[in-house]
């Protein structure tokens, strides 16, 4: 039997127990789970996540999992990850770079399973009680659509400064225009009010990081962006196709079905250490023909066979 239990506080906790045969009046394992917000890229991760636990034969344990969704800033992430601990979680999952720095920093002995996060093997990882997922897309091929549709000479690049992951993206793709003499222009998002910077810069187009800040408010960001007639792209898929001009992202499902993976390895009684941390590195490129119409762009028909996806 499976039953789903959700609750709304300040920050939403769901509860979700996978039950075996057996009935207990406690459950047996308690596995905490951080997920920035409501970003679509990382609920489908969890999604996909609590779909493969539940393919599991629980046998006669009850497995709880608790599911911290805090606004995205330095102290929310912070709480979420001391309510887990606190909670006397058996195992934390996080999703994104800024929710697994965060269990880090907290020094807590949980072992932690992430997913989410970009370039894993250049993030700032410490510790040893950790393993988990993530994903690299080639940002120098975003250049290379852009620069294939209109005249490029300036990139504006959108990340926050807050967000290790972000900011690696961000130097990532200064480094490429650069040797391309590409000029770029910073957007730094770490509130709202940042978005006005989007009206001050001068940008022939722009691309959007992996910032689990900047995607709270991406529907806003593309309303600028449209009403400026500036094209945009994004390493994170436009589920609603709000407007993004491309995507070329790592689909999630693969993250949380391996998280659950090595979740259940590690509930068995093997050791985060004794399992490698995995790079996906396939990757869906999705051009949204709708906005290229709005914008006066024509994509390149060698340009549309690449993509695994065209928006009309």
């Amino acid at each position: 039997m499976k039953t789903v239990r959700s609750l709304l506080p300040s920050i939403l906790l769901a509860v979700v127990f996978v039950l075996g045969a057996a009935a207990h009046g406690q459950a047996e394992k308690r596995i905490g789970v951080i997920m920035t917000g409501d970003i679509p890229y990382y609920r489908g991760m969890h999604e996909a996540f609590i779909a493969e636990i539940n393919k599991r034969p629980a046998g006669s344990e009850k497995i709880e999992i608790i599911l911290q969704r805090p606004f995205a800033d330095v102290i929310s992430w912070s709480n979420a990850a001391r309510k887990l601990i606190a909670f006397d979680v058996d195992l934390i999952v996080a999703y994104g770079a800024p929710a697994t720095q965060a269990v880090i920093q907290e020094k807590s002995r949980i072992p932690l399973v992430y997913a989410g996060l970009y370039d894993p093997e250049h993030a700032a990882l410490t510790g040893k009680n950790l393993t988990g997922c993530g994903f690299k897309v080639p940002l120098s091929s975003i250049i290379r659509y852009f620069r294939s549709i209109k005249t490029v000479n300036t990139i504006g690049i959108v990340f926050s400064s807050i967000e290790e992951d972000s900011i690696r993206q961000y130097e990532a793709m200064k480094g490429l225009a650069e040797q391309q003499n590409l000029k770029t222009e910073k957007i730094d998002i770490r509130a709202r009010a940042d978005l006005d910077k989007l009206k001050t810069k001068k940008t022939d187009a722009v691309f959007i990081t992996g910032s689990a800040i900047a995607h709270l408010w991406l529907d806003d960001i593309l309303a600028i962006l449209k009403s400026a007639r500036v094209p945009a792209a994004d390493i994170m898929p436009d589920t609603s196709e709000a407007g993004l001009l491309m995507t070329l992202f790592q689909p999630s499902k693969a993250q949380g079905q391996m998280a659950a993976e090595m979740v259940w390895r590690i509930l068995h009684g093997e050791k985060p250490d004794n399992i490698s941390a995995h790079t996906f590195r396939d990757t869906e490129l999705v051009f949204n023909q709708v906005e290229a119409r709005h914008l006066g762009i024509t994509f390149p028909i060698q340009l549309l066979m690449e993509a695994t996806r065209v928006v009309q």
